[in-house]
């Protein structure tokens, strides 16, 4: 029966360990998660901060105007568009704010919220030598002022909080709202050989289904 006794103290020690154990598996997979969660997070603030950073390149390049009646781009790339009253302005938005999208739209940088998501959505334009076409006259929106965003889905209405003339390296402008739907609009300043960037900062004011 020298078996069975072995049997019941291994059960027991069993029993005992049981909850030990179960709890520092949970603390592993809490370990892990957080591990996960910490990569992504690092990988979406880092492709935030070369979606940013790109900007020098495509800023410093003067607009051809001749480029840009001539620029071919596909409108399934186009996720809304930007209406800015004050300074007569309707723009279309376009995923992405590459060279190519900023000839003929503004871009909403990859890696920051969808519009209209809580957080802090970027959207990028050339000030264009052409008055009145693209972010050219964005200096003159005054804070109280409305920017209006269409979607396939919804119009939101934005209110100016802020203006900014923040060096390029000057990644702050692009941080997070946890709780609120922020967008911020993004030039280059002076259009000539551009040093700065001339920033717009607005929260949600008003949301309407389609």
């Amino acid at each position: 029966m020298k078996w069975l006794a072995y049997l019941l103290i291994v059960a027991g020690i069993s029993t005992m360990l049981y909850p030990k154990a179960k709890s520092m598996y949970y603390s592993y997979q809490e370990t892990q998660l957080l591990a996960e969660w910490h990569t992504s997070a690092h990988a979406s603030k880092n492709k935030v901060q070369q979606s940013y950073q790109q900007l020098d390149d495509v800023f410093s390049q003067e607009t051809n105007p001749k480029e840009n009646n001539d620029a071919k781009t596909s409108h399934s790339g186009i996720i809304g568009k930007l209406t800015i009253k004050k300074i007569d302005l309707t723009i279309p938005i376009m995923e992405g704010a590459s060279q190519q999208n900023l000839k003929v739209a503004a871009g909403h940088l990859n890696g920051t919220p969808s519009l209209g998501e809580i957080g802090n959505a970027a959207i990028a334009a050339h000030r264009s030598y052409t008055y009145g076409k693209q972010f050219n006259r964005l200096p003159e929106v005054d804070t109280g002022d409305f920017i209006k965003i269409e979607t396939t889905s919804k119009i939101l209405t934005y209110q100016v909080t802020k203006k900014l003339l923040v060096e390029p390296s000057d990644l702050s402008v692009l941080q997070n709202n946890r709780n609120r739907s922020t967008i911020t609009l993004i030039t280059c300043h002076p259009m000539k050989n551009p040093t700065h960037r001339y920033i717009v900062k607005a929260v949600l004011y008003k949301e309407e289904v389609l």
